[in-house]
């Protein structure tokens, strides 16, 4: 399975492991965001022995990203933008993933453009929510 990372993976399941059999990818913005020993030290090894691939998205999905959040009204930072953007790729080229993240407003986002998703380790969001206040008439 190939699963994309943003920085709750690590950061808040201590647990997690990168388990053999499986791929995983996340990008440089998510790298630098794991700061604490135990993360950056995962993150590093996982990068040395080639089972973390950190791979940044193009503009173009970085725009589609950006757009699908206008349409909801959902504010993403840099990093939590860069990781759908590389969603959106993943799907693009046909490929099978799941995306790991705590993030509700992520989640928000990947579930409008029907991107799979697991929490890391909280619960997760059961329905899309518009967040766009309605135009005025």
């Amino acid at each position: 399975m190939i699963y994309i990372l943003d920085a709750a993976a690590l950061l808040n399941n201590e647990s997690f492991s990168f388990d053999a059999g499986n791929t995983y990818f996340t990008t440089s913005m998510v790298l630098a965001e794991w700061k604490d020993f135990r993360s950056r030290s995962l993150a590093g090894n996982a990068v040395k022995n080639n089972a973390l691939m950190v791979q940044d998205p193009c503009p173009l999905s970085i725009q589609k990203t950006n757009e699908k959040c206008a349409e909801s009204g959902t504010v993403l930072d840099y990093t939590d933008v860069s990781v759908v953007a590389l969603a959106i790729e993943f799907r693009s080229r046909g490929q099978k993933f799941v995306v790991i993240t705590d993030d509700y407003s992520v989640q928000n986002v990947l579930k409008k453009l029907h991107i799979g998703f697991v929490g890391a380790a909280q619960g997760e969001i059961k329905k899309y929510r518009s967040f766009k206040k309605p135009s005025q008439a």
